[in-house]
Protein backbone atom coordinates (compact mmCIF):
# COMPACT_ATOMS: atom_id res chain seq x y z
CA UNK A 1 0.00 0.00 0.00
CA UNK A 2 0.90 3.19 -0.55
CA UNK A 3 1.29 4.01 3.48
CA UNK A 4 3.51 1.03 3.91
CA UNK A 5 5.85 2.36 1.17
CA UNK A 6 6.01 6.05 1.72
CA UNK A 7 7.22 4.70 5.85
CA UNK A 8 9.49 2.19 4.05
CA UNK A 9 10.65 5.32 2.37
CA UNK A 10 10.99 7.06 5.40
CA UNK A 11 12.87 4.73 7.36
CA UNK A 12 15.98 4.60 4.72
CA UNK A 13 15.67 8.41 4.91
CA UNK A 14 16.21 8.15 8.53
CA UNK A 15 19.14 5.78 8.28
CA UNK A 16 20.37 7.78 5.39
CA UNK A 17 20.33 10.65 7.81
CA UNK A 18 18.65 12.63 5.24
CA UNK A 19 15.76 15.48 5.50
CA UNK A 20 16.34 15.25 9.33
CA UNK A 21 14.96 18.50 10.49
CA UNK A 22 15.46 17.29 14.83
CA UNK A 23 17.69 16.14 17.00
CA UNK A 24 16.81 14.67 20.24
CA UNK A 25 19.30 15.04 22.67
CA UNK A 26 19.69 12.37 25.78
CA UNK A 27 21.64 13.98 28.66
CA UNK A 28 25.51 12.26 29.13
CA UNK A 29 24.43 9.57 26.11
CA UNK A 30 24.05 11.05 22.83
CA UNK A 31 21.35 12.42 20.61
CA UNK A 32 18.84 10.64 17.48
CA UNK A 33 18.36 12.52 14.77
CA UNK A 34 14.50 12.43 13.41
CA UNK A 35 12.27 13.99 11.34
CA UNK A 36 9.51 16.14 13.35
CA UNK A 37 6.38 14.95 10.92
CA UNK A 38 7.23 11.43 11.98
CA UNK A 39 7.69 11.76 15.71
CA UNK A 40 4.61 14.03 15.22
CA UNK A 41 2.37 10.86 13.87
CA UNK A 42 3.82 8.51 16.52
CA UNK A 43 2.70 10.50 19.64
CA UNK A 44 0.41 13.56 21.06
CA UNK A 45 3.39 14.29 22.94
CA UNK A 46 5.72 14.94 19.93
CA UNK A 47 2.31 16.64 18.42
CA UNK A 48 1.67 18.78 20.69
CA UNK A 49 6.02 19.89 21.18
CA UNK A 50 6.13 20.57 17.37
CA UNK A 51 2.64 22.28 16.74
CA UNK A 52 2.01 24.72 19.29
CA UNK A 53 3.72 27.52 20.96
CA UNK A 54 6.47 26.02 23.23
CA UNK A 55 9.81 26.94 22.27
CA UNK A 56 10.64 23.12 21.61
CA UNK A 57 8.33 24.16 18.19
CA UNK A 58 11.93 26.19 16.88
CA UNK A 59 14.49 24.38 18.65
CA UNK A 60 16.65 22.21 16.10
CA UNK A 61 18.15 20.12 19.37
CA UNK A 62 15.56 18.95 22.43
CA UNK A 63 16.61 17.66 25.47
CA UNK A 64 14.52 14.81 26.67
CA UNK A 65 15.23 13.46 30.30
CA UNK A 66 13.90 10.49 32.18
CA UNK A 67 14.44 8.42 28.85
CA UNK A 68 17.74 6.44 28.59
CA UNK A 69 19.85 6.36 24.95
CA UNK A 70 19.14 3.09 24.09
CA UNK A 71 15.16 2.90 24.86
CA UNK A 72 14.79 5.99 23.03
CA UNK A 73 16.60 4.86 19.98
CA UNK A 74 14.37 1.48 20.37
CA UNK A 75 10.94 4.18 20.24
CA UNK A 76 12.14 6.52 17.41
CA UNK A 77 13.01 3.06 15.24
CA UNK A 78 9.34 2.32 16.13
CA UNK A 79 8.32 5.28 14.74
CA UNK A 80 9.61 4.62 11.01
CA UNK A 81 9.19 1.07 11.09
CA UNK A 82 5.92 -0.13 13.74
CA UNK A 83 8.02 -2.89 14.85
CA UNK A 84 9.82 -3.74 18.43
CA UNK A 85 10.89 -6.61 20.35
CA UNK A 86 9.97 -6.19 23.74
CA UNK A 87 11.93 -8.54 25.72
CA UNK A 88 12.44 -9.18 29.59
CA UNK A 89 15.90 -6.87 29.41
CA UNK A 90 14.21 -3.64 28.34
CA UNK A 91 10.32 -3.97 28.92
CA UNK A 92 11.08 -1.98 32.43
CA UNK A 93 12.52 0.81 30.51
CA UNK A 94 9.91 1.03 27.42
CA UNK A 95 7.08 0.55 29.52
CA UNK A 96 7.71 3.83 31.67
CA UNK A 97 9.25 5.83 28.39
CA UNK A 98 6.30 4.57 25.85
CA UNK A 99 4.13 6.38 28.76
CA UNK A 100 6.48 9.64 29.31
CA UNK A 101 5.94 9.88 25.88
CA UNK A 102 2.57 9.19 24.77
CA UNK A 103 3.62 6.04 22.59
CA UNK A 104 0.20 3.77 23.07
CA UNK A 105 1.17 0.99 20.68
CA UNK A 106 4.74 0.49 22.74
CA UNK A 107 3.02 0.52 26.14
CA UNK A 108 0.30 -1.78 24.72
CA UNK A 109 3.16 -4.29 23.85
CA UNK A 110 4.85 -3.91 26.99
CA UNK A 111 1.46 -4.44 28.60
CA UNK A 112 0.83 -7.84 26.22
CA UNK A 113 4.44 -8.63 27.25
CA UNK A 114 4.29 -8.69 31.01
CA UNK A 115 0.70 -10.41 31.00
CA UNK A 116 2.08 -13.41 29.65
CA UNK A 117 5.03 -13.01 31.95
CA UNK A 118 2.72 -13.55 34.90
CA UNK A 119 3.37 -16.01 37.08
CA UNK A 120 3.07 -16.94 40.89
CA UNK A 121 6.67 -15.78 41.47
CA UNK A 122 6.56 -12.19 39.74
CA UNK A 123 2.47 -11.28 39.65
CA UNK A 124 3.07 -8.96 42.28
CA UNK A 125 5.93 -7.03 41.54
CA UNK A 126 4.13 -6.81 37.95
CA UNK A 127 0.89 -5.41 39.49
CA UNK A 128 3.13 -2.89 41.46
CA UNK A 129 4.95 -1.85 38.65
CA UNK A 130 1.38 -1.45 36.31
CA UNK A 131 0.27 0.98 38.97
CA UNK A 132 3.02 2.93 39.87
CA UNK A 133 2.76 3.65 35.91
CA UNK A 134 -0.63 3.99 36.03
CA UNK A 135 -1.44 1.05 33.60
CA UNK A 136 -4.66 0.12 35.18
CA UNK A 137 -5.44 -2.60 32.49
CA UNK A 138 -2.29 -4.62 33.15
CA UNK A 139 -2.83 -4.33 37.10
CA UNK A 140 -6.10 -5.48 37.10
CA UNK A 141 -5.15 -8.52 35.57
CA UNK A 142 -2.23 -8.91 37.96
CA UNK A 143 -4.67 -8.21 40.68
CA UNK A 144 -6.77 -11.35 39.45
CA UNK A 145 -3.64 -13.47 39.15
CA UNK A 146 -3.11 -12.60 42.57
CA UNK A 147 -6.53 -13.84 43.45
CA UNK A 148 -6.88 -16.65 41.16
CA UNK A 149 -3.50 -18.06 42.55
CA UNK A 150 -3.33 -17.23 45.96
CA UNK A 151 -2.29 -20.98 47.22
CA UNK A 152 0.78 -20.36 45.28
CA UNK A 153 1.59 -17.01 45.70
CA UNK A 154 1.80 -16.76 49.22
CA UNK A 155 4.78 -19.40 49.31
CA UNK A 156 6.63 -17.07 47.39
CA UNK A 157 8.96 -14.33 48.23
CA UNK A 158 7.20 -11.23 46.84
CA UNK A 159 4.46 -12.14 49.22
CA UNK A 160 6.59 -12.66 52.11
CA UNK A 161 7.67 -9.27 51.59
CA UNK A 162 4.89 -7.56 51.14
CA UNK A 163 4.58 -4.73 53.77
CA UNK A 164 1.30 -5.16 56.76
CA UNK A 165 -1.29 -2.67 54.94
CA UNK A 166 -0.58 -4.37 51.58
CA UNK A 167 -1.03 -7.62 52.96
CA UNK A 168 -4.15 -6.82 55.07
CA UNK A 169 -5.47 -5.42 51.76
CA UNK A 170 -5.33 -8.63 50.03
CA UNK A 171 -6.54 -10.63 52.58
CA UNK A 172 -9.89 -8.65 52.96
CA UNK A 173 -10.58 -9.33 49.47
CA UNK A 174 -13.78 -11.41 48.89
CA UNK A 175 -12.12 -12.76 45.32
CA UNK A 176 -9.05 -14.89 47.09
CA UNK A 177 -9.49 -18.56 45.81
CA UNK A 178 -8.69 -21.03 47.97
CA UNK A 179 -9.66 -23.88 48.60
CA UNK A 180 -10.09 -23.96 52.17
CA UNK A 181 -9.73 -20.82 54.74
CA UNK A 182 -6.85 -22.27 56.27
CA UNK A 183 -4.96 -21.64 53.39
CA UNK A 184 -5.32 -17.85 54.41
CA UNK A 185 -4.32 -18.80 57.82
CA UNK A 186 -1.42 -20.87 56.67
CA UNK A 187 -0.35 -17.89 54.55
CA UNK A 188 -0.68 -15.40 57.27
CA UNK A 189 1.70 -17.53 59.76
CA UNK A 190 4.35 -18.03 56.39
CA UNK A 191 4.28 -13.82 56.77
CA UNK A 192 5.02 -13.51 59.96
CA UNK A 193 7.87 -15.76 60.66
CA UNK A 194 9.52 -14.28 57.67
CA UNK A 195 10.01 -11.55 59.77
CA UNK A 196 9.04 -12.50 62.82
CA UNK A 197 10.94 -9.16 65.02
CA UNK A 198 9.26 -6.85 63.14
CA UNK A 199 5.66 -8.78 62.28
CA UNK A 200 4.41 -9.79 65.47
CA UNK A 201 2.71 -6.19 66.60
CA UNK A 202 1.41 -6.78 63.48
CA UNK A 203 -0.30 -10.49 63.70
CA UNK A 204 -3.23 -9.74 65.49
CA UNK A 205 -4.69 -7.32 62.97
CA UNK A 206 -3.51 -9.64 60.13
CA UNK A 207 -5.29 -12.54 61.25
CA UNK A 208 -8.25 -10.44 61.81
CA UNK A 209 -8.53 -10.06 58.00
CA UNK A 210 -8.52 -14.04 57.88
CA UNK A 211 -11.97 -15.21 58.06
CA UNK A 212 -11.53 -17.83 60.75
CA UNK A 213 -15.01 -18.10 61.63
CA UNK A 214 -14.76 -20.41 58.06
CA UNK A 215 -12.21 -22.28 59.65
CA UNK A 216 -13.19 -25.80 61.22
CA UNK A 217 -12.71 -25.49 65.38
CA UNK A 218 -9.99 -28.41 65.53
CA UNK A 219 -7.82 -26.67 62.94
CA UNK A 220 -8.20 -23.75 64.90
CA UNK A 221 -7.56 -25.33 68.37
CA UNK A 222 -4.34 -27.03 66.75
CA UNK A 223 -3.03 -23.67 66.31
CA UNK A 224 -3.30 -22.75 69.64
CA UNK A 225 -2.01 -26.09 70.90
CA UNK A 226 0.85 -25.85 68.31
CA UNK A 227 1.85 -22.61 66.44
CA UNK A 228 4.35 -21.05 68.38
CA UNK A 229 4.09 -17.71 67.01
CA UNK A 230 0.44 -17.72 68.07
CA UNK A 231 1.05 -19.00 71.51
CA UNK A 232 3.29 -16.40 72.28
CA UNK A 233 1.02 -14.00 70.90
CA UNK A 234 -2.31 -13.63 74.27
CA UNK A 235 -4.57 -10.98 72.39
CA UNK A 236 -4.00 -13.85 69.35
CA UNK A 237 -4.72 -16.67 71.27
CA UNK A 238 -7.70 -14.64 72.68
CA UNK A 239 -9.27 -13.61 69.12
CA UNK A 240 -9.06 -17.21 68.54
CA UNK A 241 -10.48 -18.75 71.40
CA UNK A 242 -13.26 -16.77 71.06
CA UNK A 243 -13.86 -17.34 67.58
CA UNK A 244 -13.39 -21.32 68.57
CA UNK A 245 -16.22 -20.93 71.12
CA UNK A 246 -18.70 -19.25 68.28
CA UNK A 247 -18.49 -21.80 65.97
CA UNK A 248 -18.48 -24.73 68.74
CA UNK A 249 -22.04 -22.90 70.18
CA UNK A 250 -23.36 -22.68 66.53
CA UNK A 251 -23.63 -18.80 67.21
CA UNK A 252 -25.11 -16.94 64.25
CA UNK A 253 -22.47 -14.46 63.10
CA UNK A 254 -22.41 -11.49 60.69
CA UNK A 255 -18.54 -10.09 61.04
CA UNK A 256 -17.69 -11.96 57.69
CA UNK A 257 -19.08 -13.84 54.89
CA UNK A 258 -17.87 -16.98 52.56
CA UNK A 259 -15.19 -15.52 49.96
CA UNK A 260 -16.49 -15.12 46.17
CA UNK A 261 -13.60 -15.36 44.08
CA UNK A 262 -14.19 -14.14 40.06
CA UNK A 263 -13.85 -17.39 38.86
CA UNK A 264 -16.76 -18.93 37.29
CA UNK A 265 -18.95 -21.31 39.34
CA UNK A 266 -19.50 -25.16 37.62
CA UNK A 267 -21.80 -28.14 38.36
CA UNK A 268 -20.64 -31.70 38.46
CA UNK A 269 -22.77 -34.69 38.00
CA UNK A 270 -21.78 -38.56 38.01
CA UNK A 271 -23.39 -41.72 38.03
CA UNK A 272 -26.75 -42.99 37.85
CA UNK A 273 -29.45 -45.08 36.13
CA UNK A 274 -30.41 -45.18 32.61
CA UNK A 275 -31.29 -49.27 32.27
CA UNK A 276 -28.49 -50.21 33.80
CA UNK A 277 -25.83 -48.23 36.03
CA UNK A 278 -24.00 -45.50 34.40
CA UNK A 279 -20.74 -44.41 34.63
CA UNK A 280 -20.86 -40.93 33.02
CA UNK A 281 -19.49 -38.10 34.39
CA UNK A 282 -20.57 -34.45 33.35
CA UNK A 283 -19.74 -30.23 34.17
CA UNK A 284 -22.24 -28.00 33.53
CA UNK A 285 -20.86 -24.29 33.43
CA UNK A 286 -23.27 -21.50 34.17
CA UNK A 287 -21.19 -18.93 32.53
CA UNK A 288 -21.65 -20.70 29.11
CA UNK A 289 -24.91 -22.58 30.11
CA UNK A 290 -22.90 -25.26 28.26
CA UNK A 291 -22.07 -29.07 29.39
CA UNK A 292 -18.47 -30.68 28.76
CA UNK A 293 -17.94 -34.71 29.21
CA UNK A 294 -16.05 -35.80 31.69
CA UNK A 295 -13.59 -39.17 32.24
CA UNK A 296 -16.05 -42.32 33.15
CA UNK A 297 -16.43 -43.32 36.71
CA UNK A 298 -14.18 -46.09 37.31
CA UNK A 299 -17.35 -47.81 38.61
CA UNK A 300 -20.16 -47.34 37.00
CA UNK A 301 -23.18 -47.14 39.31
CA UNK A 302 -26.56 -45.52 40.91
CA UNK A 303 -27.23 -44.40 44.34
CA UNK A 304 -24.11 -43.07 44.98
CA UNK A 305 -23.76 -39.51 47.04
CA UNK A 306 -21.43 -36.99 46.34
CA UNK A 307 -19.37 -33.85 47.76
CA UNK A 308 -17.03 -31.23 47.04
CA UNK A 309 -14.21 -31.39 48.90
CA UNK A 310 -10.53 -29.35 48.31
CA UNK A 311 -11.14 -28.83 45.10
CA UNK A 312 -11.96 -32.11 44.42
CA UNK A 313 -15.46 -33.69 43.53
CA UNK A 314 -15.93 -36.80 45.96
CA UNK A 315 -18.32 -39.86 45.23
CA UNK A 316 -18.82 -43.04 47.06
CA UNK A 317 -20.85 -45.72 47.62
CA UNK A 318 -23.50 -46.63 45.38
CA UNK A 319 -24.93 -49.89 43.86
CA UNK A 320 -23.57 -51.70 40.60
CA UNK A 321 -26.82 -52.68 38.20
CA UNK A 322 -25.98 -54.46 34.75
CA UNK A 323 -28.65 -55.94 32.46
CA UNK A 324 -30.65 -57.88 33.16
CA UNK A 325 -32.11 -55.86 35.88
CA UNK A 326 -30.71 -58.00 38.86
CA UNK A 327 -30.17 -57.23 42.79
CA UNK A 328 -26.96 -55.80 42.01
CA UNK A 329 -23.78 -54.88 44.30
CA UNK A 330 -23.80 -52.58 46.89
CA UNK A 331 -20.50 -51.03 46.67
CA UNK A 332 -18.24 -48.71 50.07
CA UNK A 333 -16.07 -47.51 46.54
CA UNK A 334 -15.10 -43.71 46.61
CA UNK A 335 -13.61 -41.74 43.81
CA UNK A 336 -12.64 -38.07 43.82
CA UNK A 337 -12.14 -36.39 40.02
CA UNK A 338 -9.63 -33.68 39.69
CA UNK A 339 -10.52 -30.68 37.87
CA UNK A 340 -7.12 -29.49 37.50
CA UNK A 341 -6.08 -32.78 36.07
CA UNK A 342 -8.79 -33.86 34.69
CA UNK A 343 -8.68 -37.38 36.31
CA UNK A 344 -10.43 -39.65 38.64
CA UNK A 345 -8.53 -40.81 41.60
CA UNK A 346 -9.30 -43.68 43.76
CA UNK A 347 -9.89 -43.50 47.66
CA UNK A 348 -10.11 -45.02 50.65
CA UNK A 349 -13.77 -46.87 50.59
CA UNK A 350 -15.82 -46.49 53.37
CA UNK A 351 -15.60 -48.59 56.30
CA UNK A 352 -19.71 -50.23 54.81
CA UNK A 353 -21.24 -50.45 51.61
CA UNK A 354 -23.73 -47.92 51.00
CA UNK A 355 -26.77 -48.08 48.81
CA UNK A 356 -29.16 -44.44 48.47
CA UNK A 357 -26.43 -42.73 51.20
CA UNK A 358 -26.51 -39.13 51.75
CA UNK A 359 -23.21 -37.39 51.57
CA UNK A 360 -22.31 -33.79 53.20
CA UNK A 361 -19.15 -31.65 54.33
CA UNK A 362 -18.38 -30.19 57.88
CA UNK A 363 -15.33 -29.02 59.14
CA UNK A 364 -13.62 -29.97 56.08
CA UNK A 365 -14.26 -33.97 56.96
CA UNK A 366 -16.80 -35.80 54.34
CA UNK A 367 -19.97 -37.61 56.33
CA UNK A 368 -21.61 -40.60 54.76
CA UNK A 369 -24.99 -40.75 56.06
CA UNK A 370 -27.18 -44.34 56.52
CA UNK A 371 -28.22 -45.60 53.10
CA UNK A 372 -28.70 -49.11 52.52
CA UNK A 373 -26.49 -52.67 51.84
CA UNK A 374 -28.41 -55.47 50.52
CA UNK A 375 -31.82 -55.84 52.25
CA UNK A 376 -30.03 -53.98 55.84
CA UNK A 377 -31.49 -50.42 56.36
CA UNK A 378 -28.71 -48.52 57.58
CA UNK A 379 -28.53 -45.89 60.42
CA UNK A 380 -24.25 -46.01 60.71
CA UNK A 381 -22.75 -43.32 59.79
CA UNK A 382 -18.59 -42.38 59.33
CA UNK A 383 -16.28 -39.78 58.50
CA UNK A 384 -13.55 -39.22 56.27
CA UNK A 385 -10.22 -37.24 56.52
CA UNK A 386 -9.64 -36.80 52.76
CA UNK A 387 -5.55 -35.69 54.14
CA UNK A 388 -5.25 -38.82 55.77
CA UNK A 389 -7.49 -40.66 53.47
CA UNK A 390 -8.77 -42.41 56.44
CA UNK A 391 -12.76 -43.38 57.53
CA UNK A 392 -14.12 -43.32 60.90
CA UNK A 393 -17.28 -43.84 62.30
CA UNK A 394 -18.88 -41.41 64.15
CA UNK A 395 -22.90 -42.01 65.99
CA UNK A 396 -25.27 -43.51 64.55
CA UNK A 397 -28.69 -42.16 63.69
CA UNK A 398 -31.38 -42.66 65.59
CA UNK A 399 -32.97 -44.19 62.41
CA UNK A 400 -32.17 -46.32 59.96
CA UNK A 401 -33.09 -44.66 56.52
CA UNK A 402 -32.19 -44.64 52.80
CA UNK A 403 -33.38 -42.53 49.71
CA UNK A 404 -32.56 -39.45 52.82
CA UNK A 405 -30.83 -35.84 51.63
CA UNK A 406 -28.22 -34.06 53.92
CA UNK A 407 -27.20 -30.75 54.25
CA UNK A 408 -25.08 -28.73 56.89
CA UNK A 409 -25.75 -25.48 58.22
CA UNK A 410 -23.56 -23.48 60.87
CA UNK A 411 -21.40 -26.66 61.54
CA UNK A 412 -24.60 -28.70 62.01
CA UNK A 413 -25.74 -31.65 59.65
CA UNK A 414 -29.42 -32.08 58.93
CA UNK A 415 -30.66 -35.97 57.79
CA UNK A 416 -33.57 -35.42 56.05
CA UNK A 417 -36.49 -38.03 54.74
CA UNK A 418 -35.81 -41.17 53.54
CA UNK A 419 -37.18 -44.56 53.61
CA UNK A 420 -36.92 -47.14 56.55
CA UNK A 421 -37.63 -50.33 54.22
CA UNK A 422 -41.68 -50.36 55.17
CA UNK A 423 -42.28 -46.35 54.87
CA UNK A 424 -41.34 -43.08 53.68
CA UNK A 425 -40.15 -40.25 56.42
CA UNK A 426 -40.54 -37.21 57.12
CA UNK A 427 -38.71 -37.12 59.97
CA UNK A 428 -35.15 -34.91 60.87
CA UNK A 429 -32.09 -35.66 62.47
CA UNK A 430 -29.62 -33.54 63.64
CA UNK A 431 -26.21 -34.21 64.08
CA UNK A 432 -23.84 -31.68 66.46
CA UNK A 433 -19.85 -32.53 66.16
CA UNK A 434 -19.45 -31.13 69.24
CA UNK A 435 -21.57 -33.52 70.94
CA UNK A 436 -21.36 -36.86 68.44
CA UNK A 437 -25.06 -37.23 68.86
CA UNK A 438 -28.39 -36.84 66.75
CA UNK A 439 -31.43 -35.00 67.87
CA UNK A 440 -34.52 -35.23 66.16
CA UNK A 441 -36.25 -31.81 64.81
CA UNK A 442 -39.21 -31.06 63.35
CA UNK A 443 -40.68 -33.32 60.68
CA UNK A 444 -41.23 -32.17 56.93
CA UNK A 445 -44.72 -31.74 56.09
CA UNK A 446 -44.65 -34.41 53.44
CA UNK A 447 -42.88 -37.94 53.69
CA UNK A 448 -40.75 -39.06 50.78
CA UNK A 449 -37.68 -40.39 50.11
CA UNK A 450 -35.18 -39.70 46.77
CA UNK A 451 -35.80 -35.89 46.97
CA UNK A 452 -32.85 -33.21 46.26
CA UNK A 453 -31.73 -31.99 49.36
CA UNK A 454 -29.51 -28.36 49.71
CA UNK A 455 -28.88 -25.91 52.04
CA UNK A 456 -28.60 -22.38 51.16
CA UNK A 457 -28.00 -19.96 53.22
CA UNK A 458 -29.46 -20.50 56.84
CA UNK A 459 -32.25 -22.33 55.53
CA UNK A 460 -32.73 -25.86 53.74
CA UNK A 461 -34.40 -27.31 50.84
CA UNK A 462 -36.31 -30.63 49.74
CA UNK A 463 -36.90 -31.29 46.46
CA UNK A 464 -39.07 -33.18 45.05
CA UNK A 465 -39.18 -37.47 45.77
CA UNK A 466 -41.49 -40.10 46.04
CA UNK A 467 -44.10 -40.10 48.39
CA UNK A 468 -44.88 -44.03 48.39
CA UNK A 469 -47.85 -43.19 45.91
CA UNK A 470 -45.93 -41.39 43.19
CA UNK A 471 -43.08 -38.95 42.06
CA UNK A 472 -44.11 -35.04 43.28
CA UNK A 473 -43.18 -32.24 42.72
CA UNK A 474 -43.64 -30.46 46.13
CA UNK A 475 -40.46 -28.42 47.28
CA UNK A 476 -40.42 -27.73 51.28
CA UNK A 477 -37.86 -24.94 52.72
CA UNK A 478 -36.55 -25.81 56.44
CA UNK A 479 -35.96 -22.51 58.63
CA UNK A 480 -33.31 -23.94 60.79
CA UNK A 481 -33.27 -20.53 63.07
CA UNK A 482 -36.99 -21.22 63.87
CA UNK A 483 -37.10 -25.19 63.33
CA UNK A 484 -40.53 -24.54 60.88
CA UNK A 485 -41.08 -25.64 57.27
CA UNK A 486 -43.17 -23.92 55.06
CA UNK A 487 -43.99 -24.65 51.14
CA UNK A 488 -42.22 -23.07 48.67
CA UNK A 489 -42.96 -22.81 44.82
CA UNK A 490 -42.98 -26.90 43.21
CA UNK A 491 -41.09 -28.17 40.24
CA UNK A 492 -42.70 -28.15 37.06
CA UNK A 493 -41.96 -31.58 36.89
CA UNK A 494 -42.56 -34.30 39.17
CA UNK A 495 -39.57 -36.00 40.15
CA UNK A 496 -37.70 -38.10 42.35
CA UNK A 497 -34.30 -39.50 42.27
CA UNK A 498 -33.20 -36.30 41.08
CA UNK A 499 -30.18 -34.88 42.26
CA UNK A 500 -29.62 -30.85 43.65
CA UNK A 501 -26.81 -28.07 43.76
CA UNK A 502 -26.56 -24.94 44.32
CA UNK A 503 -25.19 -22.45 41.85
CA UNK A 504 -24.19 -18.97 41.88
CA UNK A 505 -27.39 -18.63 44.28
CA UNK A 506 -29.55 -20.58 42.92
CA UNK A 507 -30.84 -24.16 43.41
CA UNK A 508 -30.57 -27.12 40.35
CA UNK A 509 -32.57 -29.73 40.16
CA UNK A 510 -31.55 -32.56 37.59
CA UNK A 511 -32.82 -35.17 35.98
CA UNK A 512 -34.62 -38.20 38.05
CA UNK A 513 -37.61 -40.24 37.27
CA UNK A 514 -41.11 -38.85 36.86
CA UNK A 515 -42.64 -42.55 37.37
CA UNK A 516 -42.72 -43.55 33.34
CA UNK A 517 -39.26 -42.03 32.25
CA UNK A 518 -36.27 -40.97 32.90
CA UNK A 519 -35.08 -37.63 32.64
CA UNK A 520 -32.82 -35.14 31.78
CA UNK A 521 -34.12 -31.95 32.17
CA UNK A 522 -32.46 -29.34 34.26
CA UNK A 523 -35.06 -26.94 36.82
CA UNK A 524 -33.85 -23.76 38.64
CA UNK A 525 -34.79 -22.23 41.41
CA UNK A 526 -34.63 -18.51 42.14
CA UNK A 527 -35.46 -17.98 46.25
CA UNK A 528 -35.27 -14.40 45.77
CA UNK A 529 -38.74 -14.79 43.20
CA UNK A 530 -40.09 -18.12 44.42
CA UNK A 531 -39.39 -19.51 41.13
CA UNK A 532 -38.83 -22.08 38.98
CA UNK A 533 -37.32 -22.09 35.21
CA UNK A 534 -35.15 -24.14 32.97
CA UNK A 535 -32.06 -24.29 32.18
CA UNK A 536 -29.76 -26.76 29.36
CA UNK A 537 -31.00 -30.26 29.69
CA UNK A 538 -28.09 -33.05 30.89
CA UNK A 539 -26.54 -34.64 28.06
CA UNK A 540 -27.98 -38.13 28.96
CA UNK A 541 -31.22 -39.50 31.22
CA UNK A 542 -30.97 -40.68 34.31
CA UNK A 543 -31.79 -41.07 37.71
CA UNK A 544 -30.01 -41.78 41.10
CA UNK A 545 -27.07 -39.85 40.01
CA UNK A 546 -24.69 -37.29 42.37
CA UNK A 547 -24.13 -33.49 41.93
CA UNK A 548 -21.96 -31.05 43.69
CA UNK A 549 -20.95 -27.76 42.76
CA UNK A 550 -17.69 -25.82 43.12
CA UNK A 551 -15.11 -22.68 41.63
CA UNK A 552 -13.82 -23.91 38.52
CA UNK A 553 -9.58 -24.75 39.19
CA UNK A 554 -7.78 -21.56 38.07
CA UNK A 555 -4.57 -23.29 36.38
CA UNK A 556 -1.14 -21.02 35.39
CA UNK A 557 2.09 -22.25 34.21
CA UNK A 558 0.85 -26.12 35.49
CA UNK A 559 0.26 -24.85 39.11
CA UNK A 560 -3.41 -24.92 40.96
Amino acid sequence: TYTKEAFEVFEVLWLQRKLCDVEIEIAGEGSIKAHRIVLAALSPYFRAMFTSDLKESQMEKIPIHGVGFHTMGKIIKFAYTGRIKVEESNVCQLLPAANMLQVQHVSHACCRFLEHQLEPSNCIGIADFALQHGMMGLYSLASCFIEQHFPSVSRLEEFLSLPYGRLVTLLRKDELYVRCESEVFDAVVRWALHDEENRRMHLEPVLQAVRCHFLAPHFLQEQLRSCAIVRSHQRCCDYLSKVVQDLTVHRKYSCCHERCPSVPCVLYVAGGYLQRSLGAAECYSAATESWTVLPDLPIGRSGLASAFLAGRFYVAGGRVLRPPRELGDDTSAVHCYDPAQNEWIECKPMGVPRHRLAMGVLDGRLYAVAGSHGKDCLRSAERYDHEKDAWSPVASLMHPRFGLGVAVVRRLLYAIGGCNGSYKLSTVECYNPETDCWSTLTPMKIARSGAGVVSLGNRIYVIGGFDGRGQVNIVERYHTETDTWEMVAPLKTKRSALSAAVLDGKIYALGGFDGQEYLSSVEVYDPENDTWSTAPQMPTCKSGHASASSRAPCIAHGIT
